[in-house]
């Protein structure tokens, strides 16, 4: 008896375990691909201790899972389950930092500061162009100061109510992914149409003068010129930013609401 005893108590504390162990494959699927979290600066074993944290913390307030044995191929379907439905929902969350990460690469080229990348003293953490850079830095602050990361989690812990364990593949949630890719691009064109606009007019401009007067070096006095004009223009534009990025979250949200509460009804 004691022995069978010993079996049926761990036998039940496999069982305890479940509750922990598919929330926390979502969790860390959604900390590899939301935005800060996934960063290279942030070392691999910080994200896996902040993702047991957040386990523990949501694990005893989360609906009741059925009983899948994690061993069985049905239980590693419900892990690839868990881990595809925190990486759709990570990328949502990065959305809004793609369209940054645009909003820098095209004001970097307009600039002809596109090959900047490559003098990038922290190479090995971004790759992204050295006027994302400054974007990022204040990106980074605006996501803590709207309370970004809390946001996150409440994100996860809806995600459990209208997707629980064992509910399946919601492929609508992969089709708006896919549809948002249009959401970005159109955000970025929106940001960055006012400093394109000024570029091309202060680029006409020094055309028309090397036009006028051939002897004008037109390289030696339009590129810095273009700088110089490029960065007054992120200068005017920044303190639009906060605005830009509070609107678009708030849409962000919005969308990533409506695709909760549509793959419930499915």
């Amino acid at each position: 008896m004691p022995a069978s005893e010993s079996i049926f108590q761990a036998g039940h504390y496999l069982q305890q375990m479940q509750v922990y162990w598919w929330p926390f494959c979502r969790i860390l699927a959604l900390f590899s691909m939301a935005p800060i979290f996934s960063h290279k600066a942030l070392p691999k074993q910080v994200r896996i201790l902040l993702a047991l944290a957040v386990t523990l913390a949501l694990a005893t307030a989360l609906p009741r899972m059925d009983s899948i044995d994690p061993l069985s191929a049905k239980g590693l379907l419900t892990a690839l389950e868990q881990i595809a439905i925190g990486i759709l929902l990570g990328v949502a969350l990065q959305l809004v930092f793609t369209v940054f990460t645009l909003v820098g690469d095209v004001v970097s080229t307009q600039l002809g500061l596109s090959m900047a990348v490559f003098n990038d003293p922290i190479n090995g953490v971004s790759s992204s162009s050295i006027m994302f850079q400054l974007y990022f830095v204040l990106l980074v602050f605006l996501f803590f100061a709207i309370d970004g990361h809390l946001l996150a989690v409440s994100v996860l812990y809806q995600s459990f109510i209208y997707w629980p364990v064992g509910s399946g593949l919601h492929y609508d949630g992969f089709e708006t992914v896919i549809y948002a890719l249009s959401w970005v691009l159109a955000a970025a064109v929106l940001i960055t149409l006012p400093l394109v606009f000024c570029m091309v007019l202060v680029q006409f401009c020094f055309g028309l003068l090397n036009r006028v007067s051939p002897t004008l070096n037109l390289f030696s006095l339009g590129f810095p010129m273009s700088i110089l004009v490029g960065l007054l223009c992120i200068y005017l534009t920044l303190p639009n930013l906060p605005d830009s990025y509070l609107h678009l979250s708030r849409e962000l949200l919005n969308n990533i609401g409506q695709l909760l509460r549509g793959g419930a009804r499915v």
